[in-house]
């Protein structure tokens, strides 16, 4: 979009914006990723619980399932923090996105599907729009 600007030596010219990528909405990746996010760290927080009964149940002293549980809430958070930044470089925030994703899939398996698709779609919708 340009506007029109009178000069100081009454000349009309036209001004246009440096960077056009900026001005583009980026609302749906950042509903997905949020949304995935608080997702995810529901899920992490529901691996928590699993391996504190774990733990009980089995009578040990670690479970294998609190750190990956506590691996998916980091990588959660991250990608809610990544998703707010998504408009200062898309590229490579899509990317980290995307990557964020995969680890909560990988993390929590079938508690971080929902939260893994919904950061997925949100990284590839962040390379794909432009």
């Amino acid at each position: 979009m340009s506007t029109k600007i009178k000069g100081a030596d009454g000349k009309v010219y036209k001004q246009v914006s440096e960077n056009q990528e900026s001005q583009h909405s980026r609302t749906a990746e950042m509903i997905l990723g949020i949304m995935g996010g608080v997702f995810g760290i529901i899920a992490g927080v529901f691996s928590f619980l699993m391996g504190g009964f774990d733990s009980a149940i089995n009578n040990t002293s670690s479970s294998s399932l609190f750190g990956l549980g506590f691996g998916c809430v980091i990588a959660s958070i991250v990608a809610i923090i990544l998703v707010c930044m998504i408009n200062k470089n898309r590229i490579v925030m899509g990317w980290l996105i995307i990557v964020c994703g995969i680890l909560n899939i990988v993390f929590v398996s079938a508690f971080g599907i929902l939260s893994g698709a919904l950061i997925i779609i949100a990284g590839i919708l962040a390379l794909i729009r432009k």
